[in-house]
């Protein structure tokens, strides 16, 4: 045989087993693409039946995802495609399929099993006759605690892929998959502490007080509004009642900050900080300024507490979608309408402080009433709204025992601008209202955050913040009340807004602009995160825009951006995308 003609085989032999390879893979990637549609469908079927709660469609909708995951896992398991992962253009994205179906794969049964199991266990978790069965809470650690570890489990295998080699179409898919499953493995996570430590907190073996503060965003503070009604909230063995309800403005103003106050606190932030109740959250970490409320509080009444709880007006709308209206006076409150009566209409129809404050505290009973009672259509509405407001950032919890505390710290509801070493890998943007009056109903704002490059590995990122006012042009209309009526120096109709930024740990300010125009950028610091503050008058119907360029040191890493929440329902808070 000739050399020609050996080598004419050799390359035709090579090349039908490349096509019969290629036809091989091209069948797998077929079977594969099948299932994984299929998986997908099933999810979503899964996600239906858990929202109806019917035991036997959640079972087989359960089933379904995990026959169909299987298949997909088995599909990518075996050689054929085991060899596709080595192929030049199309390896990487071989290897994110595989990493995709063997997730899915092991959320079917590791992670939503055990949550699909006691979806039809949640009443356990509700209020009735105004108390909760501990029992039931305990019965659901087991099964959250197996779901968060699988979910977790899931975030980390999938972070281990690099996406960005894949085709644009998987890509975007894939990092879909990886959003998702990062969000539900940091809620899951936060179920998982809430049920270990709910019981202790529901005065398991001691009674307990807590110490709700109903905040009100139409007079905006850091952690979202200024704390109005405070109530106290009582344990014991499970039996939950409201107790001494007293508003905020009622302890006055110290001489002196209730605690001490460190330099950097009192030059940021003022001496109120610590001498005024209202404005003990001109901090956006809740602990801190649970930790104000909590002394100021002890100081004139006999409960000694054992947290400080927050919630904002537009939280208490979203518990109104689970539990439905309450009337109080005249007045029907609905979700939809919540934060229009409480924020504004009360205002304007009740011009004395005096029976504002009383009418706030009424509805804050009503609301109470309606939850301890177990008058809530479905658990599950009550779940979303408490995981809703506390992803938001509008509600909070501050615990003084500190083996509890150490167990929330970490999580969202917590509040916490800093780990328990100070430092932080987040921008915070705080805004407060400046005006000494409850004009920031008509404050609406827009806060992003944008990657700006990479110098010296030190992330570049421009922050831009621009606040409107839709305050009616002729303000002569609003009560002083709600205007502030000049008092503290601003013209009636226009907002003064304090809006302040802090860098990650490490972080700088480069650059300072308020509507166009460059400010210096002054050495202010809280811990080692840099400080700046900008002042901004804002007229009726009017705007202002402000912009930061900021560096971070964690180069290469994505950078959360935590945005007080406003008045109107959703978070302006983001993840800035890293840019190195």
């Amino acid at each position: 045989m000739s050399r020609l003609r050996l080598v004419l085989l050799l390359i035709g032999g090579v090349t039908v087993v490349l096509v019969v390879l290629g036809a091989l893979i091209g069948w797998r990637a077929l079977q594969v693409n099948d299932a994984l549609q299929d998986a997908v469908d099933d999810a979503g079927v899964l996600r239906d039946s858990l929202q109806t709660e019917d035991e036997s469609r959640i079972d087989a909708a359960l089933a379904s995802l995990q026959e169909s995951s299987s298949d997909a896992q088995q599909a990518t398991g075996g050689w054929i495609w085991g060899l596709a992962t080595f192929l030049p253009m199309i390896g990487d994205d071989a290897s994110g399929v595989r990493a995709a179906s063997e997730v899915v794969a092991d959320l079917s049964n590791d992670g939503l099993e055990p949550l699909a199991r006691t979806a039809t266990e949640l009443d356990g978790l509700l209020p009735e006759d105004g108390g909760v069965d501990i029992e039931a809470v305990r019965d659901l650690q087991g099964p959250v605690q197996q779901a968060a570890t699988a979910l977790a489990e899931a975030e980390a295998r999938l972070a281990e892929e690099d996406s960005s080699g894949y085709i644009d179409r998987f890509r975007d898919k894939f990092r879909e998959l990886q959003a998702q499953v990062r969000a539900a493995a940091a809620a899951t996570d936060s179920a998982s502490v809430a049920v270990e430590v709910l019981p202790e907190l529901l005065g398991e073996d001691e009674p307990k007080d807590f110490l709700l503060v109903f905040e009100n965003n139409a007079e905006i503070r850091a952690t979202g509004g200024l704390p109005g009604a405070l109530s106290i909230l009582s344990t014991d063995q499970g039996r939950i009642s409201l107790g001494r309800q007293v508003a905020a403005n009622s302890f006055g103003e110290r001489q002196e900050p209730v605690l001490p106050l460190t330099k950097q606190e009192a030059d940021i932030f003022g001496e109120q900080l610590g001498t005024y109740v209202l404005d003990a959250n001109f901090t956006a970490d809740f602990p801190r300024a649970a930790d104000l409320i909590r002394a100021r509080y002890e100081e004139v009444y006999p409960e000694r507490l054992d947290g400080v709880m927050s919630i904002d007006t537009v939280a208490v709308s979203y518990l109104l979608e689970a539990t439905g209206p309450v009337t109080v006076g005249d007045y029907e409150i609905t979700a939809d309408n919540a934060v229009d009566i409480l924020l504004h209409q009360a205002y304007l129809d009740i011009r004395d402080p005096a029976a504002q404050d009383v009418f706030f505290r009424l509805v804050a009973k009503a609301v109470f009433d309606r939850i301890s009672s177990g008058e809530v259509g479905k658990p599950r509405d009550l779940l979303l709204a408490l995981t809703k407001s506390v992803d938001e950032g509008r509600a909070h919890v501050r615990l003084f025992d500190d083996g509890l505390q150490e167990q929330i710290v970490e999580r969202r509801v917590a509040g916490a601008t800093t780990d328990a070493d100070g430092s932080s890998d987040a921008i915070n943007v705080s805004l407060l209202d400046g005006t000494g009056a409850k004009m920031s109903y008509f404050l609406r704002y827009d806060v992003r955050g944008m990657p700006a490059g990479c110098v010296d590995g030190r992330e570049r990122i421009q922050v831009r913040a621009t606040l409107t006012s839709g305050a009616p042009q002729d303000p002569s209309g609003l009560p002083d009340y709600v205007t502030g009526g000049g008092d503290f120096g601003v013209e009636v109709g226009k907002q003064l807004v304090s809006v302040q930024l802090f860098t990650p740990s490490g972080g700088t300010v480069e650059n300072f602009e308020i509507n166009g125009e460059d400010y210096d950028v002054k050495d202010r610091a809280l811990g080692d995160r840099f400080a700046s503050t900008a002042f901004v008058l804002v007229e009726p119907g009017g705007s202002a825009d402000i912009a930061w360029e900021i560096t971070d040191p964690a180069g290469g890493a994505p950078t959360p951006l935590l945005v007080t929440p406003g008045v109107e329902p959703g978070s302006q808070s983001s993840v800035v995308a890293a840019g190195c």
